[in-house]
């Protein structure tokens, strides 16, 4: 009997936005079916299913892929960036043979509010383009991804990140407590990141522009997204940033049993200064004022949606601009929120629509 649904993306990785996609998508998944007819593919399976409280299966186990495929009536590949080179063709490769399988195997296929690209060179477009040529019903999140499809002629649903929709749960009391031990204090919330374009040079200028722009009572939290990756690079500014006498706390994020919890953390910040997309669409959502180094188109493009102010990285900016920047940001956070908080709305209600075309795709198969 096909009851199965089987949900795929960058899962079991502790990157935070890409587990609150998660997170989202279940609730949805299991406003409709019971969780236990719910597999999610997965790095660390022990973790998602305890977490989660659904079946879990290793991502990598194509045997056991095709297993489960045959028992399965829809397959979800998203949401999120999965089908983009920047670094080498394995993902794309990856994530297109999953959903020939699938269809190979009878099952439907919904590509989930996702963003396309960037994709280098023509075979990883033509693999993209065949992978979306399969799927029964596609969402995505952003207008670039859309008129690519426009360009392949592959219908699609613009919608919007899934996690507009996640609603916020309350801090363990551990964190809370320790967050009340610095509740004197002015909270900003830092995001960072690797990338080719944020270097010695552009971390040295950040603690500059901060030390310049914020107040003597200010205490920065130091908020790795991605525990593996993030960590590092904050150690390498805290260091920095306590030489000039400021303040600050690696936040421990394995306190942190979901996702969801994060927005109640970033809505205890007066500002949010962040390189990930999802640091970003948290703080909005928790209505939050930003401030964003644009390290990637999508982080530019939600500022810009969302008029908050932006850190260019790109090498001609001026000088002084990240401190003229955040001394604009916190001068004016409170219209920043209020910005941000009337936008989330309009950003959830898109957002929303992938469950309503989840409910329908599901509806079709009873």
């Amino acid at each position: 009997m096909r009851d199965l649904i089987i949900v795929s993306g960058y899962y079991g990785f502790d990157n935070l936005g890409d587990e609150a996609i998660l997170e989202e998508l279940l609730s949805e998944l299991k406003r409709i079916v019971p969780g236990e007819s719910i597999v999610v593919l997965s790095a660390n399976p022990a973790k998602t299913a305890a977490q989660f409280h659904v079946r879990s299966e290793p991502r990598m186990d194509l045997l056991r892929f095709f297993e489960v495929c045959k028992q399965a009536r829809l397959f979800v590949s998203g949401g999120g960036g999965l089908f983009q080179n920047t670094k080498s063709l394995n993902s794309i490769l990856f994530y297109s043979a999953q959903v020939l399988l699938a269809k190979a195997c009878g099952a439907k296929v919904m590509i989930y509010a996702q963003g396309i690209g960037p994709l280098q060179g023509q075979v990883a477009e033509w693999f993209t383009r065949q992978a979306f040529a399969l799927a029964d019903i596609i969402t995505i999140r952003d207008s670039g991804s859309k008129q690519l499809l426009e360009r392949w002629g592959r219908p699609a649903i613009q919608t919007a990140d899934p996690v507009w929709c996640l609603e916020s749960q309350p801090l363990p009391q551990a964190l809370v407590s320790q967050l009340n031990c610095i509740s004197e204090s002015e909270l900003i919330g830092l995001s960072l990141r690797t990338s080719h374009n944020f270097g010695v040079e552009e971390l040295d200028e950040l603690v500059a522009a901060l030390s310049n722009a914020l107040s003597e009572n200010a205490h920065i939290l130091l908020l790795p997204l991605q525990s593996n990756e993030d960590k590092e690079l904050l150690a390498k500014f805290a260091g920095k940033w306590n030489l000039q006498g400021g303040k600050s706390t690696l936040i421990d994020t394995e306190a942190l049993q979901y996702p969801s919890q994060w927005i109640s953390l970033f809505g205890r910040c007066k500002l949010v200064v962040a390189m990930r997309l999802h640091a970003l669409i948290m703080a909005l959502k928790a209505g939050v004022a930003v401030a964003g180094l644009a390290y990637d188109p999508k982080v530019t493009q939600v500022l810009s949606d969302f008029e908050q102010p932006i850190l260019i990285l790109a090498k001609e900016r001026q000088a002084g601009d990240w401190e003229q920047s955040l001394k604009t940001a916190l001068a004016d956070s409170d219209r920043l929120s209020q910005n941000a908080m009337k936008k989330a709305e309009g950003a959830k209600k898109l957002a929303c629509q992938n469950f309503q075309l989840l409910a329908k795709i599901l509806d079709a198969q009873t």
